[in-house]
């Protein structure tokens, strides 16, 4: 979709204009109903998927007026991503590692492969944490886990989860900084 395009679908999404909903919701459902069944197809019915994009829709309108400069698509995938995930947790789904990671559509090829390294150096980082930090990380970060559940499991003060997993942060980081990849929003 051209910028033009974009920028005429958020004016018309943040001055209330019903038909911008529509359009959004006749460009992306399906790619939404793809996004919610790469995680949940095993355990969401279609019905369940199509609730979560339909909700999904209705946060997007519910808050338009917060809307900037927002990739559209993606700001849709991303409230699909976290609803999914939410209704898996209601399931007790512990979703695996490669499951978690939700590659967009990209029609550039080089960021696509930026993307999928960028994932590969991102595992092996994580890897490369000490245990307990490890197990934590991965707890909290790829398996959706609350802090406080996490230190329950592992019989640990919920301040040291904390901890660990700002450490964690950190020290992924500074290993994807040394691969050259410098970047200020993550996922973590």
């Amino acid at each position: 979709m051209s910028s033009l395009t974009e920028r005429k679908l958020l004016e018309g999404l943040k001055a209330g204009d019903v038909r911008a909903l529509e359009n959004c919701m006749d460009k992306y459902s399906l790619y939404l109903l793809a996004v919610s069944a790469k995680l949940g197809s095993e355990v969401l019915s279609r019905e369940d998927r199509e609730e979560i994009v339909s909700d999904s829709f209705l946060a997007l309108w519910n808050n338009r007026d917060k809307l900037e400069k927002e990739n559209i698509k993606s700001y849709l995938a991303a409230i699909v991503r976290n609803k999914t995930i939410d209704a898996l947790r209601a399931y007790h789904v512990v979703l695996p590692l490669e499951d978690d990671i939700l590659i967009l559509a990209c029609d550039d090829p080089e960021a696509e492969t930026i993307k999928k390294e960028l994932t590969e150096l991102t595992k092996k980082a994580v890897e490369s944490l000490p245990q307990p930090d490890r197990d934590i990380f991965k707890r909290h970060y790829f398996l959706y886990e609350k802090t406080g559940d996490i230190a329950e499991n592992m019989g640990i003060n919920p301040a040291t989860v904390r901890t660990k997993l700002s450490r964690g942060r950190d020290k992924v980081k500074a290993c994807l900084r040394g691969k050259g990849y410098e970047y200020e929003n993550t996922s973590f």
